[in-house]
């Protein structure tokens, strides 16, 4: 695949979400050994079985709780993250993609019998960066698509770092002479940067990562590779400033090494992802609520939340939700929503940001009072959260008075 800054990026986004499903209760899903009749390897990456044709995926979790008389759950995951809004034919091919998936199935099963393979239910998360355009989450809202926008200010942190690691990957990859980019190598060195790879699965294809990264961490005092001086945050033109970026070249030297044509040298790329643990990424939290789409939690207190809800006890939390009104008939002002919990002892906060479909409906002033109460009675009315193994439950209370 031909260098470019705007393609590592959105994979990069990729995989720290993969990170983030992982921390949500989500098994990730890398090679075919995990499940060789539902998924195949490719020279490019993972390929799920279909109906009609095998798909790619990025990044496949396996929700890792047992549902009853559900079949087992399976997300794929997709990150755009370019300037313009994210378009109605990525929504479509979403679903295009889970249909075809939830309708293959085999009785090829090893043994004297033949028996139906463990079935799953497959669902799509789409993340963008820039957020959607209408169509795209008129359709999505109708398919049972989720489409998480990530265009708020909040994460302005994390696509910020997104943009910083990519700049630093593709000059990384023009210094070496590389005329394509080995998007699967990037990949894997991201994985056992984050620690999503799966411990008890080999690494066949770069076998040297792990260790190399883990040798890294061991050795605090080896160098590594400096963030940009142009910080991208000071910018709301990503791409430009990701190109200005680019064409600066870094002062470090890069010695010469007898590698392989398609390969970035592993000790250099060692040294650019071995802190991807300092993302932020345990201030987010992903909440599933009684509705078609899954929502981004900002914690602002991430050990006092995680100290109340590590209590057994509370597995069911009240809450109230808040929003910046309106005086004269309490119409929100914002997408910008808050989670209080009732009990005062609690002492945390948690935040999020509408879909932006949702968002629009309730500020267009044609909408009764009643059906904003009916829309935190319903839509938000429980929203789940997985922490720990464990589900938690965020019941909404309406406020006394």
């Amino acid at each position: 695949m031909p260098i470019s800054i705007a393609t590592v990026r959105g994979y990069v986004l990729e995989e720290l979400l993969a990170k983030l499903l992982q921390d949500n209760g989500y098994r990730l899903l890398v090679t075919e050994e995990q499940d060789p009749e539902a998924l195949k390897d490719s020279g490019r990456g993972l390929l799920v079985h279909g109906r009609g044709t095998t798909h790619q995926v990025d990044v496949l979790g396996e929700l890792d709780l047992p549902l009853p008389f559900s079949l087992p759950l399976r997300l794929f995951v997709e990150a755009k993250h370019r300037a313009r809004p994210t378009g109605i034919e990525h929504a479509r091919n979403a679903y295009g993609t889970i249909r075809d998936v939830n309708e293959h199935y085999s009785a090829k099963t090893p043994g004297t019998y033949h028996i139906p393979m463990k079935r799953y239910q497959y669902q799509y998360a789409l993340f963008s960066a820039s957020g959607f355009t209408k169509p795209a989450q008129e359709y999505a809202l109708a398919q049972q698509i989720s489409l998480v926008d990530l265009s708020s200010p909040d994460f302005d942190e994390l696509l910020t770092s997104v943009d910083d690691l990519a700049v630093r990957i593709v000059d990384l990859a023009e210094r070496t002479g590389l005329t394509s980019l080995p998007l699967n190598q990037i990949r894997h060195a991201l994985r056992h940067a984050l620690g999503t790879w799966p411990a008890n699965v080999d690494d066949e294809t770069f076998p040297d990562l792990a260790s190399r990264i883990q040798q890294v961490r061991d050795h605090t005092g080896m160098p590594t590779f400096s963030s940009p001086t142009l910080g991208l945050a000071v910018t709301h033109d990503r791409a430009r400033a990701g190109l200005e970026v680019a064409l600066r070249r870094m002062e470090a030297d890069y010695e010469e090494q007898d590698l392989p044509a398609r390969e970035l040298p592993t000790d250099k790329l060692t040294a650019i992802v071995v802190d991807l643990d300092d993302f932020g990424l345990d201030r987010l939290i992903l909440g599933f609520p009684s509705a078609p789409f899954v929502l981004i939690l900002q914690v602002e207190n991430p050990d006092t939340f995680a100290e109340y809800i590590d209590n057994p006890r509370n597995s069911d939390i009240w809450v109230h939700l808040e929003y910046p009104r309106d005086r004269r008939d309490n119409r929100p002002l914002s997408r910008d929503w808050t989670i209080v919990p009732v009990d005062d002892a609690a002492r945390f906060r948690l935040s999020f940001t509408l879909p932006a479909i949702l968002a629009d409906w309730m500020l267009s002033g044609q909408v009764p009072i009643w059906s904003l109460r009916e829309a935190k009675t319903t839509l938000l009315s429980s929203i789940v959260i997985i922490h720990n193994g464990r589900l938690v439950r965020l019941l909404y209370q309406p406020h006394q008075g």
